[in-house]
């Protein structure tokens, strides 16, 4: 039926008489025809809806014709296309004004790769609806489109929070040793990021640490191992440790023939060995 039928042109970005790859035509094509699917996709028994193509021609614009059919045979088609071409049709023309439709949103990858080919070597492509508005995409829409999702994405990322709290154990290098906010504290050099970061110790540890005033001397760039509460920040990034010990690590080099000549795991398991090596069997 026509009203379940969408032809989709593509043009090359230098004109109707430019040179259009093979790539480049194909790939928008498809994309095309699943954003059409997704915006269908949002009705219910949307998911089922496929598409039948119908003609391709290669003279400019490229045009590809395709017929919308459902996997399931009682499924009316035309009302869920019908939707589906004015929500696609509406979900551009908000693009064009900055807004990201929610749909949209949850398809992004396909719709910023879609924009991505309109500002390389295709300068422009037309949904054409029939029973709904056109939407076309030419250099500004997809520049406008793709700086509407990579904004919404950035502040998705700027709004996620990421902060928790764990037990574990951090490997570092104790960079000074004062107190933090009237606690004595190790602030140490985490060893892959390299940043530092304040370890609150608790009065075991701090026992155990020594007296205040010897703190700087007998813990000054010394690499240790801190067990205890974790706090990571809305980033996801270490802010600080609640210490409950602290123990200085004094790696001995092993010649590889000694290597050779011991039992690694003296009969433990590899799991055993590694936690007996962090020391959470203790």
């Amino acid at each position: 039926m026509a009203g379940e039928r969408v032809t989709i042109q593509v043009e090359s970005n230098i004109g109707e008489d430019g040179p259009l790859t093979v790539m480049d035509a194909l790939h928008q094509f498809m994309d095309a025809f699943d954003l059409l699917t997704a915006a269908i996709s949002e009705e219910e028994g949307g998911q089922t809806v496929r598409w039948r193509l119908i003609s391709m021609s290669k003279s400019s614009p490229a045009t590809a014709t395709a017929e919308a059919y459902s996997e399931e045979p009682g499924i009316a088609v035309g009302p869920l296309v019908l939707r589906g071409k004015r929500r696609l049709s509406d979900g551009m023309m908000a693009l064009a004004e900055g807004r990201v439709e929610p749909w949209i949103e949850s398809h992004s990858e396909l719709a910023k790769a879609l924009f991505q080919r309109n500002l390389d070597g295709i300068g422009r492509t037309v949904f054409d609806l029939e029973d709904a508005p056109r939407a076309v995409v030419v250099e500004k829409v997809a520049r406008q489109g793709l700086a509407a999702i990579e904004s919404l994405e950035a502040k998705s990322i700027a709004q996620e929070d990421r902060s928790r709290t764990e037990r574990g154990t951090l490997d570092a290098n104790v960079a000074e040793a004062k107190t933090y906010h009237g606690q004595p504290a190790l602030y140490v050099r985490e060893r892959l990021t390299g940043r530092v970061i304040p370890c609150v110790l608790s009065d075991q540890a701090a026992r155990v640490a020594g007296p205040t005033h010897s703190w700087q001397d007998a813990w000054s760039g010394k690499r240790v191992r801190i067990k205890g509460e974790i706090f990571y920040d809305r980033a996801g990034q270490i802010s600080r440790v609640r210490a409950t010990s602290v123990s200085d690590v004094n790696p001995e080099p092993v010649s590889l023939a000694e290597l050779r000549r011991i039992n690694l795991l003296d009969g433990k398991s590899p799991t055993d060995h590694i936690d007996n090596l962090w020391g959470h069997s203790e």
